[in-house]
């Protein structure tokens, strides 16, 4: 007798060895679909490549200025375009490294901007709760006999009027 326990009829989505494929993750489509923090890390990829592309476009440029100024200085000794050569490398190196500098640079300005604005807006919202608490508490004061104190309001109009005129 033939064992067709683990035995199943094959079907859609299998494969040779008789496994069953995924064909479709509604998660991760929902994800990729729906997500913006997907949607950001994609752009940021596209970025970090786009800017990686520009970079060896730059050295390659500098390689072709280099062999173009070599090619012509080539009548001069071999010990003088070694030199220049060297100097071209060193200087596409210089180059990159102080893009990088000025990169980190905006960065950790660009940082504490957004720290700066960020306490600004904190006191403010500060400030605008306080307000509201202190016009709260004097509207909603009460006589005993529950009528409502018209001295904290007639103070708020004051104040609205005496803003107004200056």
């Amino acid at each position: 007798m033939k064992n067709t326990k683990n035995k199943r009829p094959a079907g859609k989505g299998d494969d040779e060895n008789g496994k069953r494929e995924k064909k479709f993750d509604k998660k991760k489509y929902r994800l990729q679909k729906y997500s913006n923090k997907y949607k950001i890390n994609q752009w940021e990829e596209k970025r970090k490549k786009a800017v990686l592309r520009g970079f060896y476009k730059e050295l390659e440029k500098d390689r072709q200025n280099s062999s173009q100024a070599s090619s012509n200085l080539n009548r001069a000794s071999n010990n003088t375009n070694e030199i220049s050569s060297s100097k071209s490398k060193s200087y596409a190196f210089y180059k990159a490294k102080q893009e990088y500098k000025r990169k980190q640079e905006e960065k950790k300005k660009r940082i504490e901007d957004a720290i700066r604005v960020k306490a600004e807006r904190e006191e403010a919202l500060r400030k605008y709760k306080e307000k509201k608490l202190h016009n709260y508490k004097m509207l909603s004061k009460k006589t005993k006999k529950g009528q409502p104190v018209m001295k904290g309001r007639i103070e708020m109009l004051l104040e609205k009027i005496q803003q107004s005129v200056t």
